[in-house]
């Protein structure tokens, strides 16, 4: 993941007067997704990091002036020309008030967008020291900018050969479609990555450079091989188009502060729009993301995600899977099994809950398995455990009639306190049934997040930046092996009993004692128990790393999300079981 710890970033904005918005604010962190219903504030929120975009401009080029308005402050006028946002209603309920957006930055310094009743806008610093009066100056206060996505659409069937200027100019605009083929003519030196980048993204699909289509016209040619087929980039797919814009934005922004999207789904299918959330993660900025996609929100972790409601004083930061249902249910969209994904791949796999396919693609990412990660061939259905192989038949049954044709399946259960021989039935079972079927080593999927090392990495990760955020010092940070010590330890007789009773149950009908069986498991356990690495693997996961972040959330005032842990692994810190399961859905994936 990239470090955002040493860099000035964006710790809020408060609204005051502005549009819908007569008093809110919002805090910022790597990743913010916006969610709620039309006409909430989430577009509102991206147009001020426009307006704040042009002011940064101009003040990266200018000098300041004295402003006229109350008290003439050194600042900096930006014209209705450059802002990219109407400001015929900025103010709320169309008063004469005076409105105002104040940014606040992680080095104790603030930009203030200023409205006055009269009309205009005007950018206003101020700063722990004194005030900017030069450019490097003002550079050296606010080392930071803004890269926004415009809405995006189709690329120009003709499109003509602009000036420099022009691209540069609509770059950040709706008419930056237009231009598409002319900013790779005008920048080749970035265009390898990129292409690698689509190449890698969007399977069986290469772009190539932009050529001149037509001297005397000043038309511009792009081609994309498909299949060894060459075509014009206009006749391939809205989404493919649309795509390779979206790509173009992303990869200039890198050493922004923060890129803001309005709706980036729109062309984009389910598949991409997971996708897309990936990338951005690794991307470099902080993210700030509005959307309607039920995709995009269940890719987020909860605290990701803010929900806006301007009839509330600020935004509010989700917390739990709970409270992202509740949300995806207010914007009216609720995640059912996609038909026409299954009418196309066919493939499906049974999962514990659908939380527990997120937490394997992110895995898949971390081992480099696109395939895997985007899991956009493979469709995940609820199964409610081991236990209901039959119902899994069912389940498929309904799905064959549906569609009209068989379905490859395959099924991944979490071990809860099952002993080996157990396990090893219900794989012999279950394969006469499946194409495949995964029963994890360890209690459940969780288990695969409590690794110290890359817990330990996120976690001062993590400090570090909440300390920079804030502008103050990291402080030191503990040993997470020392902390899994001591919260295991409070579940040991209780695991160990279930461990027992669940060995002893399965296999009273082979006859055996149970004094020789209770024996045998409790040897098994505590040989299991003497290692903190091989206790982690039969620990009740999903309690234990609940403990953990709250005492983590107590005692630095951070939260460890899935996203982070995993974002902190490295490839060979996958266990061997986790690398075998990967494979297997890859190799499914291309069946």
């Amino acid at each position: 993941m990239p470090d955002r710890t040493r860099r000035v970033v964006l710790s809020s904005a408060e609204f005051r007067n502005y549009k819908a918005f007569s008093r809110f604010s919002i805090s910022f962190k790597e990743t913010n997704v916006m969610v709620g219903p039309n006409n909430c504030g989430k577009s509102t929120i991206i147009g001020a990091l426009r307006i704040l975009a042009a002011g940064l401009r101009r003040a990266n080029s200018r000098r300041p002036e004295i402003l006229p308005i109350r008290g003439n402050p050194l600042g900096y006028p930006v014209s209705a020309e450059d802002v990219p946002v109407s400001l015929e209603n900025v103010h709320t309920d169309y008063s004469d008030e005076e409105s105002s957006i104040r940014f606040n930055f992680s080095n104790q310094n603030y930009l203030t967008l200023l409205f006055p009743g009269l009309g205009g806008c005007y950018l206003l610093p101020e700063t722990s020291g004194s005030t900017p009066r030069t450019v490097d100056a003002f550079r050296r206060f606010f080392p930071v900018s803004i890269a926004t996505v415009p809405v995006l659409g189709p690329v120009e069937h003709n499109e003509e050969l602009v000036q420099p200027e022009t691209v540069t100019r609509y770059q950040y605009s709706h008419r930056a479609s237009r231009h598409f083929r002319s900013y790779w003519y005008y920048n080749p030196e970035g265009f390898a990555p990129f292409a690698e980048l689509i190449r890698t993204t969007w399977p069986g699909m290469e772009i190539m450079p932009p050529e001149r289509a037509d001297l005397l016209a000043g038309t511009l040619a792009m081609f994309c091989k498909e299949k060894r087929i060459d075509r014009e980039l206009y006749w391939a797919g809205f989404g493919f188009q649309v795509w390779c814009q979206m790509l173009t934005h992303v990869a200039r922004s890198a050493d922004c502060t923060i890129l803001a999207i309005d709706e980036p789904e729109i062309y984009l299918h389910p598949g991409v729009q997971r996708q897309l959330m990936s990338l951005l993660r690794e991307v470099g900025p902080d993210v700030l993301i509005a959307t309607h996609s039920t995709e995009m929100i269940a890719e987020a972790d909860p605290s990701d995600i803010l929900l806006i409601d301007k009839s509330l004083r600020s935004a509010r930061r989700l917390t739990d899977i709970s409270e992202v249902q509740a949300a995806l249910e207010q914007i009216g969209s609720i995640q059912n099994i996609t038909l026409t994904q299954l009418a196309r791949s066919r493939k499906v796999v049974f999962v514990e809950n659908q939380h527990d396919f997120t937490l394997i693609r992110r895995f898949a990412e971390r081992a480099g398995l696109t395939e895997v990660a985007t899991g956009g061939e493979l469709t995940p259905v609820d199964s409610e455990g081991s236990t209901t192989w039959m119902r899994i038949g069912d389940v498929a049954w309904g799905i064959e009639r549906t569609l009209g044709d068989t379905l490859r399946i395959a099924a991944v259960f979490d071990r809860d306190y099952r002993s080996r021989e157990e396990a090893e039935a219900i794989r012999s079972d279950l394969g006469v049934h499946l194409v495949f079927c995964h029963i994890h080593q360890r209690k459940e999927i969780e288990n695969y997040l409590l690794d110290p090392l890359p817990l330990q990495r996120a976690l001062e990760r993590a400090v570090r930046e909440r300390a920079n955020r804030q502008g103050e010092s990291p402080p030191p940070v503990g040993s997470i092996g020392d902390l899994l010590e001591e919260l295991t330890a409070g579940h040991r007789d209780k695991a160990r009993s279930q461990y027992v009773a669940r060995r002893v149950e399965y296999l009273r009908r082979s006859g055996r004692d149970t004094a020789d069986l209770t024996a045998e498991t409790i040897e098994w356990f505590d040989s299991r128990w003497s290692n903190l690495g091989t206790r982690l693997e039969i620990m009740p996961g999903k309690a234990i790393l609940k403990e953990l972040r709250q005492r983590i959330q107590t005692d630095y005032g951070v939260t460890l999300t899935d996203y982070r842990i995993i974002g902190a692994f490295h490839k060979n810190d996958l266990s061997e079981d986790m690398l075998e399961l990967l494979n297997a859905l890859r190799d499914y994936h291309c069946l």
